[in-house]
């Protein structure tokens, strides 16, 4: 039999610019795959750089609604065309059954021109047996991993933010799974934007030695951020401050961390300011002269009004080539999991703000503590006004050492061997925290090479 065919035509004035589009189509019984096609004028590219014409993303959800229990898969404005078959997908979109109802085609409408936009979508059903049909299994975080990493002194390095061919990468997760080990690296959590299928592809993918995390990226045409766990799906369509609130909520109340992703104009800015709630702010994003200052300016912001907010960073890497210089690990994240190391472990870890983040997997590391505590503790204000810290720099030899607070810097040194203890102490009357940074010797701070996360003073 041939398969049916569906036209969706229509227009969308400009002032429609950031919302979202539900276009309903019929699906008959017997139905095991879904086609869909789709053009409109005036094209140009999603990079927030381009303006001036039409930027039109788009998903699918089934006969469950657009609720989200019905999502199958978005694949932004990176595709022509898509399928969702009982057996198999396109990447982005969720395999499974084909049951009969109304279905819908959804359009983000990122960027529209002045003159508006005509849309033209084709749909085709086949017909077949979808009787047997289920959904794949997703990667969880109670997954074991066969022979997980094990560091003595309980320090894990991994990958945080980046991309495959599930959303916009040009990269198998297999692949990403296989670089990551040659880096070295301990975990790796690959964050396809607003999507599950991703999950899928890792689910049956069990790589000796590296902790899977599962992730996505939260995209939203006003800001991104990212969830790392496994309890259900977050709705990206968000158009208000109070939607964003709320959605943040949800993550949390689903157990979800949450972080706000490269808030600077090199990314997608975060535009909701007052929006809080968030458990970390993703300072680092790829090479540090990436408009990264943006990013520190942004957390050191909130932590002086008394947030304290995990510092995390992430390559985003999309490409394999290394374009702009984003690979995987660029920067690495370094996260204290005590004991044996799990996902959840690592996700604990991070909500403690025990975490540092250096340039490269190879790169400097910093270890910041007071006494028993560690980066990301509170501690009580010395009467003295004078706290005493201790700062281990490796691979630091001839980079400055910074000791900051939230006045500004405290005091500056060298480290003269490769593995170096500073013993120090610091007025902190006047500080609700104190962190380190090394940077290039002569860059006046704004070449980064690693990074604490504070020790708060109460």
């Amino acid at each position: 039999m041939m398969p049916d065919e569906i036209v969706l035509e229509g227009f969308i004035p400009s002032e429609k610019t950031g919302s979202y589009l539900h276009l309903p189509f019929d699906v008959p019984p017997g139905t095991n795959r879904i086609a869909v096609q789709y053009a409109y004028d005036s094209a140009i590219s999603a990079e927030p750089q381009y303006s001036g014409g039409n930027t039109i993303d788009i998903g699918l959800f089934d006969e469950r609604g657009i609720d989200g229990k019905g999502f199958r898969g978005w694949s932004g404005s990176d595709r022509a065309g898509f399928f969702v078959g009982t057996d198999d997908a396109t990447p982005g979109y969720l395999a499974g059954p084909i049951l009969p109802g109304t279905w819908h085609v959804s359009l983000g409408l990122y960027k529209l021109a002045p003159q508006g936009c005509h849309y033209t979508i084709t749909v085709r059903t086949t017909p077949g047996n979808s009787q047997a049909a289920t959904f794949a299994p997703m990667l969880s975080m109670d997954r074991v991993t066969p022979h997980p990493p094990f560091r003595p002194d309980g320090w894990y390095r991994g990958e945080l933010h980046c991309h495959s061919i599930h959303s916009d990468g040009d990269t198998d997760p297999r692949d990403i799974i296989a670089w990551a080990r040659r880096l070295g690296l301990d975990f790796l959590a690959i964050t396809d934007h607003n999507i599950q299928s991703h999950l899928c592809a890792l689910a049956p993918l069990y790589p000796e030695g590296l902790i899977l995390i599962p992730g996505c990226e939260v995209t939203t045409y006003r800001g991104h951020w990212n969830i790392w766990g496994s309890t259900g799906w977050i709705d990206f369509r968000i158009e208000t401050p109070d939607q964003m609130q709320q959605q943040i909520a949800q993550a949390a109340a689903q157990g979800y961390l949450t972080s706000c992703n490269h808030p600077c104009q090199f990314g997608v800015e975060w535009w909701f300011e007052g929006v809080r709630g968030n458990d970390c702010v993703e300072v680092w994003n790829g090479p540090w002269p990436l408009m990264n200052t943006e990013g520190l300016a942004f957390w050191e912001a909130r932590l002086r009004e008394g947030e304290r907010l995990t510092a995390v960073g992430g390559s985003d890497m999309h490409h394999a080539d290394g374009r702009n210089g984003i690979r995987l690990g660029t920067p690495t994240t370094w996260v204290y999991c005590p004991g044996s190391v799990t996902a959840a472990g690592l996700l604990a870890g991070l909500r403690a703000g025990h975490v540092f983040l250096s340039d490269a997997p190879d790169g400097p590391q910093l270890y910041l503590g007071s006494g028993s505590a560690m980066m990301g503790d509170v501690i009580e204000r010395p009467a003295s006004g004078t706290l005493a810290v201790s700062v281990r720099v490796v691979h630091g030899q001839g980079l400055a050492l910074e000791l900051c607070g939230a006045m500004g810097r405290l005091q500056r040194l060298t480290p003269k061997t490769d593995d170096q203890l500073f013993e120090l102490s610091l007025p902190v009357s006047d500080q609700l925290y104190v962190r380190a940074q090394l940077v290039e010797p002569d860059s006046q701070g704004l070449m980064m090479r690693a990074l604490t996360n504070p020790l708060y003073i109460r």
